[in-house]
């Protein structure tokens, strides 16, 4: 029987995975997921993120000490698995292309985790995680690395009716470092993660080798 594909908006497909996202088998979760267990500059801090789905990361900030915690989806299904995981969540169904309803000055640290791969203006999103920014504070990116993602690879998962794909845009370097500029930021770190950087990474981690680059990671601070 051949395998049914459907292409879906953002929020929409988002909606039907959340019920089986926690539980799916993805390298690129697992390796963020890695990453933000490292945060170890959060305790004390607000922190704030667009694109939070099921809020795995505002779990892990929280437990690593952050002051507050501040998640933004377009998904009412992501968000519903948040909110069962941790009632006590500052949670706002908003789509991040339009404004970030927050104020000026009000993080230490935003972080996009798998959330800018849907985003055709970097620009713009940056812009508003910048306005957010305290003197002090960082933006964080973990996103697919470029490599990845130019070869094709992109958010997609598959249920019991089939195959399900969904609106990305596949970013180079270049278009991440252009928009953090325009947005007035600075790189201050960037890092390649590779399946061997972590413990006991999964086997899909591992399809392109152990040295192949799974996900990039950016921290940038306002100029």
């Amino acid at each position: 029987m051949t395998e049914q594909s459907v292409f879906l908006p953002v929020a929409a497909a988002y909606d039907r995975w959340s019920s089986g996202y926690d539980s799916y088998e993805n390298p690129m979760v697992f390796a963020a997921e890695q990453i933000v267990r490292g945060f170890t500059d959060v305790q004390g801090k607000d922190v704030v993120e667009p694109g939070c789905g099921t809020g795995r990361n505002l779990a892990a900030l929280k437990a690593l000490g952050a002051r507050s915690v501040t998640g933004l989806d377009l998904s009412d299904g992501m968000l519903a698995k948040a909110r069962a995981r941790d009632p006590a969540f500052r949670l706002v169904r908003h789509d991040i292309t339009q404004g970030l309803p927050l104020p000026d000055e009000s993080a230490d640290l935003v972080l996009f985790c798998l959330a800018l791969e849907h985003i055709g203006d970097l620009a713009g999103v940056l812009r508003e995680a910048a306005r957010l920014l305290r003197p002090t504070g960082r933006i964080a990116i973990i996103e697919i690395h470029p490599f990845v993602s130019q070869g094709g690879t992109a958010a997609h998962f598959r249920d019991a009716a089939g195959e399900v794909r969904m609106p990305t845009f596949p970013h180079r370097f270049s278009d991440y470092l252009n928009a953090l500029a325009d947005a007035g930021l600075r790189v201050a770190a960037c890092h390649e993660w590779r399946p061997r950087d972590f413990d006991a990474p999964p086997e899909k981690a591992l399809k392109r080798g152990p040295d192949f680059p799974l996900v990039v990671e950016f921290s940038a601070v306002r100029l």
